[in-house]
């Protein structure tokens, strides 16, 4: 195949994905048709001039890998390219791994880490929630997806990865060697902090983690605890039917959060309960560090008026993929879905609003402010505000909740 025949097929193929991507957001009426041809016909044009001024000859497959991978994040930062080789992999291994380092990441312009598991490699190596990601191993972290930089970081264990963070602003990059290793999740802590105050803290809400905590409240329940604290600060990731179990088990009924997309149709997803059902005075404590399950959780109490939520406003990811092959065996990671709330708001980006807004400090700590964050290691002590905000909250409640 001739290099002109191979640029023109290229063309071809960014302009029809484009025409995919771009049309099906923007719709079928006829001036959304007219606006994408006319979009359509902007990229032709700037392809045609890179090709015949640009200084050289331009690699035209990495121009419109580059064009595809900044189409889809301009949508979100989980939407991303792959090409046929990551496509495969993806298939053979959907989930990163089988060793991680454990950080959870999104990106915001820059690559930023929401949480780091507790007792990972990263946590070792000093890596905290809201460190900047610069790059990875030799990939700049602004050039790749959320997916593809967790992909990155995960491999077999005890192989290497450098991580190179900026801890703040006006500091210098430091790099870091992290040993990829089998994750453990931590258990549940729980203890009581006050009279009657039984307090639970979640870290992650990996497979089984519903019934954990199940058994863990029944725990307290036997030590004398009749109102609940459950903390979900600085909790990322897990998976979503744990979410929805662990909801059920102070809702009888109602809805938790529901999925919804241009073509996707409205999934509800209920409160199931299969035991008995917990009617004791809740609050529950979110950050800005909360992501993913365990905002639909604080969303499904707030929208259900179940419990308090106390805190400052959580970080925001809610998104459902789903891998679309294209016609060269690349393939789309495209989100087809948002989750929302049960108050018809979606997660993403959005996250979650307390009832009672309570900072960590005397500061207000939010994703945008240079502050000083307080860490999972000061949760739970008796300098913890938002636990004493909680407390407080609780010596109020005379009566248990009552799900709506």
């Amino acid at each position: 195949m001739t290099t002109r025949i191979r640029a023109v097929l290229i063309t071809i193929s960014c302009l029809l994905i484009s025409y995919i991507v771009v049309g099906g957001l923007l719709g079928k009426n006829d001036s959304s048709a007219e606006k994408t041809y006319r979009d359509l016909g902007v990229y032709s044009e700037v392809l045609n001039r890179i090709k015949q001024d640009y200084v050289t000859e331009p690699n035209l497959r990495k121009v419109t890998d580059g064009a595809i991978r900044g189409l889809l994040e301009a949508l979100d930062p989980y939407s991303t390219y792959l090409s046929p080789e990551e496509y495969q992999d993806y298939l053979q291994h959907p989930d990163s791994g089988p060793a991680d380092v454990g950080l959870f990441l999104s990106k915001r312009g820059f690559a930023t880490v929401v949480d780091v598991l507790p007792g990972s490699p990263a946590e070792k190596a000093g890596i905290k929630a809201g460190d900047l990601v610069d790059r990875i191993g030799n990939s700049a972290g602004r050039d790749l997806s959320v997916v593809q930089l967790q992909r990155v970081l995960a491999g077999a264990p005890g192989t290497t990865v450098s991580v190179t963070v900026v801890h703040d602003p006006r500091s210098e990059p430091q790099t870091v060697t992290l040993t990829r290793a089998i994750l453990t999740y931590p258990h549940v802590i729980t203890k009581m902090v006050d009279e009657g105050a039984g307090y639970l803290r979640v870290a992650t809400f990996e497979k089984g983690k519903a019934a954990e905590i199940s058994a863990k409240f029944k725990e307290l329940e036997s030590k004398g605890a009749n109102k609940i604290i459950l903390d979900l600060r600085s909790c990322a990731g897990g998976e979503v039917q744990e979410a929805v179990d662990t909801a059920s088990l102070f809702l009888d009924k109602g809805l938790i959060c529901y999925l919804y997309g241009q073509r996707y149709p409205r999934q509800d997803l209920t409160a199931h309960p299969t035991g008995p059902v917990s009617k004791l005075p809740l609050v529950v404590l979110i950050n800005q560090f909360t992501v993913g399950p365990a905002e639909l959780i604080a969303s499904a109490m707030l929208g259900n008026k179940r419990a308090e939520v106390v805190g400052v406003r959580s970080f925001g990811v809610g998104v459902l993929q789903k891998p679309i092959p294209v016609g060269d065996g690349s393939a789309l990671l495209l989100s087809v879905a948002k989750y929302y709330g049960a108050d018809g708001k979606p997660i993403h980006d959005n996250g979650v609003t307390p009832s009672v807004i309570q900072p960590a400090s005397t500061e207000v700590a939010t994703m945008d402010e240079e502050t000083e964050l307080e860490g999972p290691e000061h949760f739970g002590g008796k300098d913890d505000l938002q636990l004493q905000k909680a407390i407080e909250i609780l010596k109020h409640s005379s009566t248990p909740a009552q799900a709506a």
